[in-house]
């Protein structure tokens, strides 16, 4: 009986039926990565908000401007950055003490930190 059941299966399949397999998948993973792509809001590659400026200034009147937002900043990336290497020791250290204080670094503590090297120990 079983037997019977499987040579029907294998008959009623013809050629064509292995390219409509390939098909149907290859339509569902595209449709999955578009989504994704989409879900993402098209930030597959991560961009630092301080990309686009020049000085610790810049990247301050942005973040006060909401042109950039970011609760948390990649510190690796930004402690390398060279807007953050041509700032002053105290806003340096400020900044470097409010990324451990929390072991993460938001926007508003570079606001902070750039008008007020002081921002570093309030808690």
């Amino acid at each position: 009986m079983i037997l019977n059941i499987i040579k029907i299966r294998f008959d009623m399949m013809n050629k064509k039926q292995p390219m409509r397999t390939i098909f149907l998948w290859a339509s569902l993973l595209l449709l999955m990565f578009g989504a994704l792509v989409i879900a993402t809001g098209g930030q597959v590659y991560a961009k630092n908000i301080w990309d686009d400026d020049d000085t610790m200034k810049e990247l301050v009147k942005d973040i006060d401007n909401g042109k950039d937002n970011d609760d948390s900043m990649n510190w690796h990336d930004f402690k390398n950055s060279k807007i953050f290497k041509q700032e002053d020791i105290e806003t340096q250290e400020c900044i470097k003490n409010r990324q451990d204080l929390s072991n993460n670094l938001a926007d508003y503590e570079v606001l902070h930190c750039f008008e007020d090297s002081g921002y570093a120990y309030d808690n």
